[in-house]
């Protein structure tokens, strides 16, 4: 009985923490989700050639696009370089946009930093190049 308890428990904790699941829908736009304080943010990373093109749809508690967030990311590259990088909204891709210019192979650790209307949202993610 609490074997299989606790195999629920941990299912249930997978299940709400995972990322793309933790607001109970699949991400719009192919990236990573997560709800920080009613909040959906979803993080898309788009490599090129000599950068990589970053994206942070947010929306609001009743699902409509947030266009007066203040955004930064912290990045930690594969070679543990740290960089510091300002969103700007952009009306044409519907996002917070901005191009980081490391083609380093390797998983990237991302910290989003969000100010809306005083709250700070932060968020996590990771991507691979």
């Amino acid at each position: 009985m609490f074997i299989r308890t606790m195999f629920h428990v941990l299912t249930l904790t997978v299940i709400l923490t995972a990322p793309g699941l933790a607001y109970g829908g699949k991400p719009e736009y192919g990236g990573q989700t997560v709800e920080v304080q009613a909040h959906h943010l979803e993080f898309v990373a788009e490599p090129t050639a000599q950068a990589t093109h970053l994206h942070l749809y947010i929306l609001d508690p009743q699902d409509k696009k947030v266009t007066n967030a203040g955004v930064k990311l912290q990045i930690l590259s594969p070679d543990g370089l740290k960089t510091a990088l300002a969103l700007k909204y952009n009306v044409q891709e519907a996002s917070y946009v901005g191009d980081l210019p490391l083609t380093v192979k390797g998983v990237y650790k991302v910290v989003a930093l969000t100010t809306i209307g005083g709250k700070k949202l932060n968020a996590r993610y990771t991507f691979k190049r």
